[in-house]
């Protein structure tokens, strides 16, 4: 028996309204094919030749570009055919030739405003080293102001105290305060304790620890949430300090080939600075920002409303349409992130299994009411139980609004449960991870002694979460890391050992291979923005986002990818970085047709 289906005014309206909606769309997509064939018909702007390009069908010698888009890569001959009157000529002169490459998870103005205090504190220094820093910041400074540094980290202090005690000792007047390596901590001293008001009777807050003696005075030590009673007396920059800040970061990842990057949390003053700087012309990298909805389990209390208002920030190359929430801490000796199972070593002060910062019957319908709005959002995620609980987030979103949403971000992932790992590409979501600290950097040693040897075999999991066909990206933290250096990164994802290859390893059975770790850093990112048609590969179409470096890191021994160079950078086919004294190999010489 044949059906006829008739369909009534409404039905009919709502087809003739889709019919339009689609042939709207084709006009616009057939106008932008043409507006790009003109400008190409036009003239091509720049040729670049002479060089190694890597494209996704193989290495070529020559790129040409038209406006800010590539329009074809081949042999120097074929490229060079290409060129009209006006077209600029660059002889590479050996130099291989990349797409630009990604930071998914940074903290630039953070770290151009001194990396959370600019009492600057060398990653692994030992108590006698840290005390004689701190003691010259203060002589620096006015007697009553505020110290303010990082990065302490309590397997290198031995037996002295992690005491307020023992910064007293060298700041008697000022008060004084300083992150840990991982940003999560706080260790203070008895004049910042006073600042605050933190005394015997003060409680926890929700989602913080402030560590105590056995007759329950405050150590000086304050952990995630707890930290904000402190921060909160310290005087902020100004928003010029902040503009200046921004474009200092930012300079710094463009002369290492950062051309597009996750700032990982930002708050009002940060999407001001954002906005002030892309208006002065002063912004040149592609910016997906992150608004705070909670920092370390506290909810920020003007979040809804930036998040609701984004797009008031937002411009050509900056979209704060990203919530950042942080679902657990870190697995050092603080024991602040979310585990599984226990952690290895005692600690009093703080839960057997870390510290799960979001309630779900909360944050899942959030995820789901921001996932329908169009917004990513990114969880910082280290420990295991973290993990599970932001899949479980993205899961729940999912099933409310269907697979085509934004690909969600799961941050840091220093641990996954290994039944966790095929979830990721199920629910349509990433897992960065963090090479940058795989060098091992000194953070490494307390997540150690946290962790335990057997765990310990599977941190940062990069090699199981590629083949279970998740969608891979790597960010740097910094100012966690002391410098945002990908190459450093490239490197130890494939050795898994210090930079130059001797030193011990660290989960070694967890390395990929160079172009694996090259398309985590590039065409992986640009997936994870959505914009995988137009960034992450140098092909014909794509914008003309390219760096030139010193050497091929795919034929030099991988124990030296960490000694690139990044000669020159181009975002939109307009150089915004050179080298101010280069190698001969890689000079670029320049002419016009």
């Amino acid at each position: 028996m044949r059906h006829t289906m008739s369909r009534n005014p409404e039905q009919k309206s709502c087809f003739t309204t889709a019919s339009r909606l689609v042939a709207t769309l084709v006009s616009l997509a057939v106008g932008a094919l043409t507006a790009m064939t003109s400008a190409h018909a036009a003239g091509v702007d720049t040729v670049m030749t002479g060089g190694r390009i890597y494209t996704p069908t193989g290495w070529q010698q020559a790129v040409a570009i038209a406006g800010d888009r590539i329009v074809a890569t081949g042999s120097d001959a074929a490229m060079l055919a290409k060129r009209t009157a006006g077209t600029v000529t660059i002889d590479l002169r050996g130099a291989t030739v990349l797409p630009g490459l990604y930071d998914m998870h940074v903290h630039p103005l953070m770290a151009g405003n001194g990396a959370e205090g600019r009492c600057r504190i060398e990653q692994g220094a030992n108590a006698k080293q840290l005390l004689e820093v701190v003691a010259a910041c203060v002589r620096a400074e006015k007697p009553g102001r505020w110290v303010t540094g990082a990065q302490w980290q309590a397997v290198s202090m031995g037996a002295t105290p992690i005491t307020r005690q023992t910064l007293d000792a060298v700041s008697p007047d000022n008060p004084v305060m300083l992150f840990d390596i991982s940003g999560h901590s706080l260790w203070v001293n008895t004049k910042a304790l006073q600042a605050a008001g933190i005394t015997r009777d003060t409680p926890d807050p929700e989602g913080g620890i402030i560590e105590r003696t056995a007759d329950r005075e405050p150590t000086g030590i304050l952990r995630e949430t707890a930290r904000q009673l402190v921060m909160e007396h310290v005087p902020p920059p100004t928003p010029e300090e902040n503009i200046a800040a921004l474009r200092s970061g930012l300079g710094r990842m463009l002369a290492f080939g950062i051309t597009g990057l996750v700032d990982a949390m930002v708050m009002r003053d940060e999407l001001v600075a954002y906005a002030a700087l892309a208006d002065q012309g002063g912004l040149h990298q592609h910016v997906q920002a992150c608004i705070a909805y909670t920092v370390t389990g506290k909810l920020v209390p003007d979040a809804d409303e930036l998040i609701t208002n984004w797009h008031k920030y937002a411009r050509d190359n900056f979209r704060p349409d990203c919530v950042k929430v942080f679902a657990d801490g870190v697995p050092t000796e603080s024991h602040t992130a979310a585990m599984l199972e226990p952690y290895a070593d005692g600690q009093a002060n703080a839960p057997a299994k870390g510290m799960l910062l979001i309630d779900p019957a909360v944050i899942n319908p959030a995820v789901a009411r921001w996932d329908r709005a169009g917004l990513t959002v990114l969880f910082h995620a280290a420990g295991d139980g973290a993990v599970r609980a932001s899949l479980d987030a993205i899961e729940y979103a999912r099933k409310a609004n269907g697979s085509n949403g934004p690909i969600h971000q799961v941050g840091h992932c220093t641990f996954i449960a290994r039944d966790d790992l095929p979830r990721a590409r199920a629910l349509n979501a990433a897992f960065e991870f963090s090479p940058y600290l795989w060098s091992p950097s000194p953070i490494n040693d307390d997540i150690i002694r946290a962790i335990g040897p057997q765990r310990i075999e599977r941190v940062w999991p990069l090699r199981e979460g590629l083949e279970s066909g998740a969608l891979v990206v790597a960010g740097s933290d910094w100012a966690v890391v002391p410098e945002p250096d990908p190459w450093l990164a490239i490197e130890t994802s494939v050795t898994r050992r210090t930079p130059g290859g001797d030193g011990s390893t660290f989960g070694p059975q967890e390395a990929i291979s160079v172009r694996q770790a090259i398309d985590v850093f590039t065409i992986n990112a640009a997936k994870r923005l959505g914009m995988a048609d137009r960034f992450g590969t140098l092909e014909a179409g794509k914008q003309a986002d390219l760096i030139l470096i010193d050497r091929n890191p795919l034929e030099i021994p991988v124990t030296e990818i960490h000694n690139i160079k990044v000669q020159a950078v181009y975002i939109g086919g307009r150089r915004v970085y050179e080298r101010a004294t280069q190698a001969s190999t890689g000079d670029a010489a320049t002419t016009r047709q």
